[in-house]
């Protein structure tokens, strides 16, 4: 290729000057500079990250370093062999449950590749890893054993969440209590991002209440919840009364919160384990010996709204769920199976 003449040169555009020098050319002070944004965007994002992740991602650390120390590798030695081991150790000698293992293997390939870290987990031992925790699962149901860990949690039906709004009680803690059930289950709520609610968070509109999820697992949402029909299972009537009960005025306030055994309202909000455990308490109070969880609310809103013939993009508006969600589609199972559209058996004439 011929060079261009001196006088078509000058008429190329200029590149700007950061584009003359590679990467490898940077000088120190601009390596400085990168490194100090690379620094305050890490302590960013962390800062977004859910308490609840973080304590997880903690807690999958801490078991990774001790099977490293047992095995006295580098806790940076995460390759195919080393994942493995930790599926079969987990799997063997602590007798883990699936979603516990499937977790703590997603915690450690986190957690490394942050700083102080940077070290990028190979995709393929990762999937060695948890092909090999795929294998000892069928392994243990073929032998009949009992599935670990305490399963997924049952789903509040509609007749579930009328009995235990019922029982509550009309004290201050039954009101909240009553609010926090009915509002949990019409934005289909996880404990974190109930607990996570601040009065900012929760805007009153002529039919009904706006919700912005903004402490989510995934991404934040924005519920549009209507009155109820019902007064006693309305969640905009519920969450107003507790709101004045409480005397809830501070936009930056939790909006669920803590309660002396006095009946005080305290200004610290709930922790999403006890947002769970008032939950799992109020189905006992109303007789249930299964033990709803701060889940139960979610999966109930999504399996009631499938059952009353809801679209699932709608129902994935309110739940977060993205598109061709696994998860979201066990809860449509749930209903699906005796759909005479989804189950081959019915109108055979059997």
């Amino acid at each position: 290729m011929s060079q261009p003449t001196p006088a078509a040169a000058e008429q190329l555009p200029a590149r700007p000057t950061a584009e003359l020098f590679l990467p490898t050319e940077y000088s120190p002070e601009v390596r400085a500079r990168l490194a100090a944004l690379d620094a305050a965007s890490d302590e960013h994002a962390a800062g977004q990250r859910p308490d609840n992740t973080t304590r997880s991602y903690a807690s999958d650390w801490r078991t990774w370093e001790a099977f490293c120390g047992q095995l006295q590798i580098p806790t940076t030695a995460a390759t195919r062999g080393t994942l493995r081991a930790f599926v079969d150790y987990l799997w063997k000698h602590e007798r883990r449950a699936y979603s516990t293992i499937d977790r703590k293997l997603a915690g450690v390939v986190v957690t490394l590749r942050r700083p102080p870290y940077g070290v990028l987990v190979d995709p393929d031992a990762t999937r060695a890893a948890r092909e090999l925790l795929k294998d000892y699962r069928k392994q243990a149901q073929a032998a009949e054993e009992p599935e670990r860990g305490r399963g997924k949690a049952p789903a509040m039906r509609l007749a579930d969440l009328q009995r235990v709004v019922s029982l509550c009680g009309t004290d201050i803690f039954g009101v909240r209590d009553q609010a926090m059930l009915l509002l949990g289950f019409s934005i289909a709520a996880r404990r974190a991002e109930l607990a996570g609610l601040r009065l900012r968070n929760i805007r009153d509109d002529e039919n009904g209440l706006l919700v912005h999820v903004a402490v989510s697992k995934t991404e934040p949402r924005t519920v549009p919840v209507p009155f109820g029909k019902n007064p006693l299972t309305c969640p905009v009537r519920a969450w107003k009364a507790w709101a004045v009960a409480a005397q809830i005025t501070d936009p930056d306030r939790h909006a669920f919160r803590r309660i002396h055994h006095t009946g005080a309202v305290q200004p610290q909000g709930l922790s999403p384990q006890r947002a769970g455990d008032l939950i799992t308490a109020a189905g006992l109070r109303a007789g249930y010996k299964e033990l709803f969880t701060g889940h139960s609310v979610r999966s109930g809103l999504a399996t009631e709204a499938r059952r009353a013939g809801k679209d699932r993009k709608a129902i994935s508006a309110i739940t977060g769920h993205a598109d061709g969600s696994k998860v979201l589609d066990g809860y449509m199972q749930i209903v699906d199976q005796w759909d005479e559209k989804d189950n081959a058996l019915i109108g055979l004439g059997l």
